[in-house]
């Protein structure tokens, strides 16, 4: 049996949806554990559990109300600062609460493509499991944010990984700021992952090969293929990944992060993201869901966002996906536009 937790509000629930039936679709002994951050995705599953009998619902004052620390860190941060706080909060009271025997925390905008039982099987030589960036070489400055990504993470319940689980909350609860704070190098819930390393150097498994923690920042790495509707990576059939800073627009348009990560053209990497696009929209449509939001990127206005991103998806049809690239537009006409539309 897997035991997972992941939190999202009713802005991704179509995309944890998505997450959950992609788990289902390779694995049939799971337990998801969703923190539903609104009364909406909360009632959402309520009105539903005869559908998803293997997830277990969750409220913020449940946690809250056993953590006088989270509580207090509430009132002294922003909402998305307080959403990393709970990084290792939710873990640890789950471990906790229900003497589960590990836990992996994951990302709500994270699609599995394989079982990942395989990686779970690592904790019968681990007690904690992580995920690096695996940077392109292009992007290897990007490492003072953190050598991992803090995305799909495993504790077993045991005393190690109850101790790391803890060490990790009292960094967060002291500082868990949306910034780089070079002066003490450290960077919201993530930073405070390099020094694992050291403290637990025989209990920490790095997922350091070609199938899982796919990303924009490390894509670059890997060739992306096709075969029999599967998703491959340097031929090696991929585990999950991660679409960070995939956010769609309306159902023609999405941004997608290639230029902020310097991504490579591929075609077959394009056909993943119009796959999981699909996947979105039909979980979009049947609950009434137009777009997609996002807690830390706002925009009003959808031609202002495309031109600000660059590189774009356009989403034809359910078979077609065309990138298109605004960069041949002169900057300072670029922000003209951007400034009148946005």
């Amino acid at each position: 049996m897997l035991y997972l937790t992941t939190y999202f509000d009713k802005n991704y629930l179509s995309r944890g949806l998505v997450l959950y039936n992609s788990l289902k679709k390779y694995n049939q002994e799971f337990e998801l554990y969703i923190l539903c951050l609104d009364d909406f995705t909360h009632d959402y599953f309520l009105k539903n559990k005869n559908t998803y009998k293997e997830i277990k619902l969750l409220k913020l004052n449940e946690i809250e109300e056993n953590d006088v620390h989270l509580k207090e860190a509430k009132s002294n941060r922003s909402r998305i600062e307080y959403y990393f706080t709970l990084s290792p909060c939710l873990p640890l009271f789950l471990l906790k609460k229900y003497n589960l025997p590990h836990i992996c925390s994951l990302d709500a905008d994270i699609l599995f493509l394989d079982d990942p039982k395989k990686i779970f099987d690592k904790l019968n030589d681990y007690s904690i499991i992580v995920t690096p960036h695996k940077f392109s070489k292009e992007l290897l400055h990007l490492e003072k944010y953190g050598i991992f990504n803090v995305s799909f993470q495993i504790f077993k319940n045991n005393s190690i990984g109850l101790e790391c689980l803890n060490e990790w909350k009292k960094d967060c609860i002291n500082w868990c700021g949306d910034e780089f704070d070079e002066k003490n190098d450290r960077f919201a819930d993530q930073k405070y992952l390099d020094k694992w390393s050291n403290l637990f150097p025989n209990e920490l498994y790095s997922l350091n090969d070609n199938t899982t923690g796919l990303a924009p920042w490390n894509i670059n790495n890997y060739t992306i293929s096709k075969k029999n509707d599967e998703f491959y990576s340097n031929n090696e059939k991929i585990i999950f990944y991660h679409f960070h800073h995939f956010k769609i627009l309306s159902k023609k348009w999405a941004t997608n992060g290639f230029n902020e990560y310097k991504v490579n053209s591929q075609s077959n990497l394009d056909l993943l993201y119009l796959y999981y696009w699909n996947l979105i929209e039909n979980k979009n449509n049947n609950l009434g869901i137009n777009q997609d939001n996002s807690t830390r990127y706002k925009s009003n206005s959808l031609v202002a966002t495309l031109l600000k991103e660059k590189i774009v998806f356009n989403r034809v049809n359910e078979n077609r996906i065309k990138k298109i690239n605004y960069g041949f537009i002169p900057k300072f006409i670029r922000k003209l536009i951007i400034k009148i539309y946005a």
